[in-house]
């Protein structure tokens, strides 16, 4: 197991996992722009991301990785960008929660770090925490990856990261790094310093 979690972190892959019908006390121009940062930021310090493109964020992460990507295009290279868009359709004899189930399998593999931002969904007239983006962390949990929940998103991320404080050593966290994820900051004023301690913890788990 530990080889194979040395592995993913030497491919610098991470997985952005979340989904976002509202952004709660978050504007929608300022969470469109902290993901689309956040995108950025990863693909500038040499990781790869990977997303299902998810309701509400997976757009600003494909904006935010071909941002960095384009300005310069002889660093930064498409391949950094791995896109596994969820089916829409069943396909087959397989219904679209079997095919959902497969291509989150498949996607998570791809990668040794999972961040996890909001998660919630609309079912009826009611936002809800969105069980999709806890299927997606107990499968990364299976597979060895590390699990960033951001608690200032709010929605299922703040569940998680409450779930993984709890009994850091079990969802492969130090000290150090729950400690640093529990004193993450929302700045407002200043989203890239948010950006910015979100890259200093990934840089200490991978170096």
């Amino acid at each position: 197991m530990l080889e194979e979690i040395e592995k993913r972190y030497n491919s610098h892959s991470i997985f952005i996992s979340g989904s976002a019908a509202e952004y709660g006390s978050i504007s929608l121009n300022e969470a469109q722009e902290f993901i689309h940062l956040l995108s950025r930021e990863l693909i500038k310090n040499n990781f790869n991301v990977v997303n299902g493109f998810g309701l509400g964020v997976g757009s600003a992460v494909v904006n935010g990785a071909l941002d960095a990507i384009y300005s310069n295009p002889k660093v930064y290279s498409e391949d950094q960008l791995i896109l596994k868009p969820f089916p829409q359709f069943p396909t087959g004899d397989k219904d679209l929660k079997t095919l959902w189930e497969e291509y989150r399998q498949n996607m998570i593999s791809h990668a040794g770090i999972s961040i996890i931002l909001f998660g919630n969904k609309i079912v009826g007239d009611k936002v809800i925490n969105s069980d999709g983006v806890k299927r997606e962390f107990e499968i990364a949990h299976d597979k060895g990856l590390i699990p960033l929940p951001i608690h200032y998103t709010g929605y299922m991320a703040q569940e998680i990261f409450k779930m993984v404080s709890h009994d850091p050593f079990k969802y492969n966290l130090t000290e150090v790094i729950i400690k640093e994820l529990g004193s993450l900051i929302w700045n407002n004023e200043n989203i890239k310093k948010s950006i910015d301690q979100i890259i200093s913890i990934i840089s200490k788990i991978v170096n």
